[in-house]
Order: structure tokens, then sequence, then C-alpha cells
């Protein structure tokens, strides 16, 4: 596929001076247009913008789309120190600068969307624009606790949405889902979203779903070759782990980033930049309407775009997601 063949072609690793190795994909620009950075989430790589990747450098953007820490080619410490997102925001900086980032726009989904909104309130002048996508920008906000979130979800649309998260916790999880990669990818990459509502989302459905060895049909907007490709970046007889990607959320779990969210000014929780939230209708763990409730109150200068899709809208609405990205690029761009 033409978005594989740029996207392979394009990926190289970068060691910053702090000794830590990204791998990436960086092309440069043509002509004045600006950098365009793309964070991904769970459970992916830079390769779940591979879309975007072959749309934006056509069109004569620079791109730089991070494997972040713990996946693919990029180092996996085993710490969870090492996860805090001050951290992680410092080291994709870091990254920029010795690729030759100016300002840039940011775009990020799913963890990478929690990371950039970091990254927006440590450097609120680096970036000529933001978009998060599925999951909004979220500010500092004290101590993290999954069991809060999940009694306000129950209460507020009738199920735990990070009722997952306990399953991500436990420590023989690794060791299941290593041996069951195939079982669980497709309980997250659904043909049927509402798959993620019934045995994702509640408490022990995705073990119970993991362990049973249970799949499910690929949705149309992932082939079978592209299914495997991503697979191989998480499959041990590939050399791969969910373990160092599943570090983000002990990490967050253990609140490592409560210390350093308290250095960061309270006129830095807003964001004064122009900002796109690209929302997903059929997202059951980033409820649209809850997300969007969340941020407006922190973002001077908001639109939002709701696409009816579920929560890999970089990938199911790739058209649609590429088209509101360029009108909102050019209306900041002038």
């Amino acid at each position: 596929m033409a978005s594989d063949t740029v996207y392979f072609n394009a990926h190289s690793s970068t060691t910053l001076p702090s000794g830590r190795t990204y791998s990436h994909v960086h092309i440069v620009p043509t002509g004045d247009k600006p950098y365009i950075l793309f964070l991904h989430g769970f459970p992916g790589t830079s390769y779940l913008w591979r879309h975007q990747i072959a749309h934006f450098s056509a069109c004569g953007y620079g791109i730089v789309v991070p494997d972040l820490l713990g996946y693919r080619g990029s180092d996996k410490p085993a710490e969870l120190e090492a996860y805090r997102l001050k951290k992680m925001a410092e080291d994709v900086i870091t990254l920029l600068e010795m690729l030759g980032v100016g300002n840039c726009f940011a775009v990020a989904h799913d963890w990478g969307s929690f990371l950039l909104s970091r990254i927006a309130n440590y450097y609120p002048d680096r970036f000529l624009a933001f978009t998060w996508l599925a999951i909004a920008y979220s500010p500092p906000s004290g101590p993290f606790s999954v069991d809060k979130i999940n009694a306000d979800s129950e209460r507020e649309i009738g199920y735990p949405f990070f009722g997952y998260w306990e399953f991500f916790n436990d420590p023989k999880t690794v060791e299941l889902v290593d041996h069951n990669v195939e079982s669980f990818l497709t309980l997250q990459f659904a043909s049927d979203p509402e798959q993620v509502k019934t045995s994702f989302c509640p408490y022990g459905t995705a073990r119970a779903w993991v362990a049973a060895g249970k799949t499910s049909p690929l949705p149309s907007f992932i082939s079978p070759a592209e299914f495997k490709t991503h697979s191989s970046f998480f499959s041990p007889s590939y050399g791969g782990s969910f373990g160092p990607p599943l570090n983000w959320y002990k990490a967050m779990l253990s609140n490592v980033n409560l210390a350093d969210d308290a250095t960061i000014p309270p006129q830095n929780h807003h964001i004064s930049k122009p900002t796109l939230f690209i929302a997903c209708a059929k997202d059951y763990v980033a409820v649209p309407r809850l997300q969007e409730q969340g941020m407006r109150p922190w973002v001077k200068d908001l639109r939002v775009k709701e696409l009816d899709s579920a929560h890999w809208v970089q990938l199911q609405r790739r058209v649609e997601v590429n088209r509101a990205l360029q009108g909102f690029f050019d209306e900041v761009e002038g």
C-alpha cells in the first residue's frame, strides 16, 4: 500500500543527548510548509498515523512521528519513573530540536493526547496550534483516581469506561496478552464498536476475553496485512511485548506526575493557541460530550468536529480527519 511505503521509507531512529533512543518517522517539508508532530496512543505505534503521514507529506508538510517511550524501536525502560509525562515531554521537544523542527502543528490521539496536554502546559509557545483526537485536552487536576473516574462514569453513562485499567495494572497481564496478541488487539480494534462497551470497559471483561483467546472480525478500515504488521510490533515472536506500553497506565495509577504537575503555573493550564478537537461519536471510552465538557473551560480558541467513528478515527475516517486537519492548518496559517 502507498501509505505503508511512505511510512517505512521514512522510519529511522535518533539518540538524544540523555542517551534515550526514539525510533520515529521524519520527513522534511518542501517549500515553506511547517512541520506536523503526531503522537500515538495505546496499543499503537507511529504506524497508526500512516495515512496522515502519506497525505500531509505529499502536501509538502514536514512530518515527525515518534514511537513513544516503550514502543517499537524506542527505548523500553522498566521503571515507572521513566514514564513521567514531564520527562517524556522533554524528550519529544529535544527530538524536535535535534531534527531541526521549529514551531509546528501538534496532533495527538489516545495516550498521545495526555502527553500533548502536558507538552502544551510546559511548552505553550512551541507550537502553532493543537489538535486532539478522541481524547481531549486535560489540565493538571491533582491526584489521579481511576476508582473515582469509574464511579463517576457508572453514574453518568452506566458503565465504568476505565474498568479495564484494573486488568492492565495486574502483573500477570503482560504474560497473558503477550501470548494472545491477536485476541488482545481484536478486542480493541473491533468491527463492532459496541464490543468495547460490553467486553473491554466493564470490570473483568477484558481479562475474560483474552484468557479465553477470543477474537473478533477486523473492521473494514484495517486490512489483514495491516493488522499483521501492527501485531508484529507487539508480538514476542518479533521481539515485542505489551509490557513497556502498559507502564504508561501503571505510572499514571502510581501518580508519578503529581509533583511535576504541581509546578505548572496556573496560567499554563489554559490553552491560548488555536485548538481543534475531533470527537468520535461511537467511542465508548472517550465519550464525546464528556470529553468536550472537560476541555471547553480550559481552551480559549476551540473548534469541535464530531465524526461518525469509533476510537481509531485516524484510520476509520482517514479522509475526513485529513480534510479537517488541512482546513484547520490552512486557517491557522492564514
